[in-house]
């Protein structure tokens, strides 16, 4: 039976001798921080803290990220190709102290946009969101941050919100989350790297993400220990080497620019709905589990159709640092095959 390829992460073991700052040290950079159970919690208690703010969003976000405490305060704006933020919108209706979210699109630096928009606005909130990303560089001194670890690498739970440079208090848990139930799925897999039990572990990991919630919830220790064991670096090289094995193969189909020193989370590919979905369920028999960032995003579709377009045409491939050349090998040949 070959090893599946992707999906989520099992339990990550971090090496003996980690080279360089941890995915923590690096995350948090000496700034003020919080770590909640997950990044949506994380995000939702910052809401909480700024009672009366309107939250600027962008169109393509994953649904989960609004909470019903705050969705009356949502206001979307619109994201153009290449996933580059148009914040004119923004710019023109926002109110001083406003809390403007962008996001790190697939692990990439956010554009330079959303730069010179802060240049321009120096008296509005930013929250950069990188629940897809790595490190896409250092953040900027005065924009809080937000990371989802277990989208990254192999810990159950957790979001990350670092404040930015010299605040001094930060929103913070309370209470502890339920450790076994979390952690399932992460053993389950880690135990089984041939997959043969594919299907108990899926099952699994479907439950635990099922019951994810906006909560005061604290990440457990469990996850905050591999944090801080683990070396950005030995996560960053390999998906920097197995992104550019798919991008000498797959160029033409992708759905971003040229190489960036940012690590990736996945190769993304862009195709016409029906032929991504043929592909995907291709993959998904020969357990290549791709992924779709995301099948849903909040904004309503009639308003922003280019963004919902999305969710139907893209395809995130695996290109994680668990993988090697024999891997991304394969993931291209199928790839090839099935848009041959």
């Amino acid at each position: 039976m070959i090893a599946p390829i992707g999906g989520f992460f099992e339990r990550h073991d971090p090496e003996d001798a980690a080279v360089g700052a941890s995915v923590l040290e690096t995350w948090t950079g000496g700034r003020a921080w919080a770590g909640f159970v997950n990044a949506r919690s994380a995000f939702a208690a910052l809401v909480e803290s700024l009672p009366g703010v309107t939250i600027w969003l962008p169109a393509y976000v994953c649904s989960d990220l609004v909470d019903p405490s705050f969705a009356g305060r949502v206001r979307f704006y619109p994201v153009g190709e290449g996933f580059v933020p148009d914040l004119a919108g923004v710019e023109a209706g926002m109110a001083a102290g406003d809390l403007v979210l962008v996001v790190a699109y697939f692990g990439e630096p956010v554009a330079e946009a959303v730069e010179a928009f802060a240049r321009r606005r120096p008296d509005q909130r930013i929250v950069e969101d990188r629940a897809q990303a790595l490190h896409p560089g250092p953040a900027a001194e005065d924009r809080w941050v937000l990371y989802s670890p277990r989208k990254l690498l192999g810990v159950a739970d957790g979001g990350v919100l670092v404040a930015p440079a010299g605040a001094s208090t930060v929103p913070q848990p309370s209470g502890l989350a339920d450790r076994a139930a979390l952690w399932r799925a992460a053993d389950l897999r880690h135990d089984d790297p041939a997959g043969r039990d594919n299907a108990v572990w899926h099952a699994a990991n479907r439950d635990k993400e099922a019951a994810m919630a906006v909560t005061a919830q604290a990440m457990t220790a469990r996850s905050l220990s591999i944090l801080s064991r683990t070396s950005l670096e030995s996560l960053a090289g390999p998906r920097r080497a197995n992104w550019r094995v798919l991008d000498r193969r797959l160029r033409r189909w992708s759905a971003l620019p040229g190489e960036t020193q940012a690590p990736p989370l996945g190769y993304v590919i862009r195709l016409e709905p029906e032929e991504r979905d043929r592909v995907l369920r291709g993959l998904h028999a020969e357990r290549i589990f791709a992924a779709v960032h995301w099948p849903q995003i909040a904004a309503p579709a009639a308003d922003f159709p280019r963004e919902h377009g999305w969710t139907r045409e893209l395809i995130t491939l695996p290109c994680d640092h668990r993988y090697g050349a024999v891997e991304m090998a394969r993931v291209a040949e199928r790839v090839e095959a099935l848009l041959a």
